[in-house]
């Protein structure tokens, strides 16, 4: 689960949380989706501040827990031992024991997927593709947004270095702030995605929108400054009067 074990800061007053403050054993319980809200307007927490663009950030601690609940496999009645703790069966005993080998299914597969309560017509090869593809199709999702997270933070220092106003830096930051807990969700959680593939797909989506939304703050105030930099147009010189008739 979503935990904090380690002091921070209070976004609001920019005030050191120590050790002493319940906050720093605190456990949430909050999907991707809950999380900004949670930390920022509500318990008021964030982890570290980023070393390159100043701004306030939050720690993911491995949530396999949140990802998971509400999640197909959760609605079908799986639970986290019918995948990584199946029961054994001894084939020179016969007797049923409980595996504590605790890896992922795809090392164990007659025992988890293909038993009869999942999915038992798919062949080993049919199960591998399938979690092999999903873990693909949402890693490639955290590529997205890592690249456009790494352009937002890039263009955050080059707004600073131009000495953009500090406002619009703030705003910028919070976008980079929301794009990072969207994504740092998933690195933190060890499935790549497979315990929810739709909320990570989702959660992903909305991370690089966020970062992009960011990038289009700072370009926005990057072009207003340059153009306010520009020095005027001059206007043409008038061309002479034409001689009077005549002369």
């Amino acid at each position: 689960v979503e935990y904090n074990c380690n002091p921070g800061t209070n976004p609001k007053t920019g005030e050191a949380v120590k050790m002493t403050d319940p906050l720093t054993n605190h456990f949430p319980f909050k999907d991707v989706f809950g999380l900004y809200d949670h930390y920022v307007n509500q318990v008021n927490f964030l982890d570290f501040k980023h070393a390159i663009t100043g701004g306030l950030l939050w720690k993911a601690q491995h949530p396999e827990t949140e990802a998971y609940y509400n999640s197909k496999h959760a609605k079908a009645g799986a639970s986290c031992d019918s995948c990584h703790t199946p029961k054994m069966k001894d084939p020179k005993t016969g007797k049923i024991w409980t595996s504590h080998f605790a890896a992922s299914p795809r090392v164990q597969l007659k025992e988890t997927c293909l038993t009869s309560k999942c999915h038992p017509k798919w062949t080993e090869e049919e199960a591998k593709y399938t979690i092999d593809s999903v873990k693909a199709h949402i890693k490639g999702k955290m590529r997205k947004a890592e690249f456009r997270i790494s352009v937002l933070i890039d263009k955050i220092v080059a707004a600073k270095a131009a000495g953009v106003d500090p406002e619009v830096i703030t705003k910028a930051q919070d976008h980079h702030l929301r794009a990072h807990i969207l994504w740092e969700f998933w690195t933190a959680e060890n499935s790549d995605g497979f315990h929810n593939p739709d909320m990570a797909k989702e959660a992903l989506m909305k991370s690089a929108q966020a970062a992009f939304d960011g990038i289009k703050v700072i370009d926005d105030a990057m072009a207003a400054k340059t153009a306010q930099a520009a020095p005027a147009a001059v206007a043409p010189a008038a061309a002479p009067a034409a001689a009077p008739a005549g002369k």
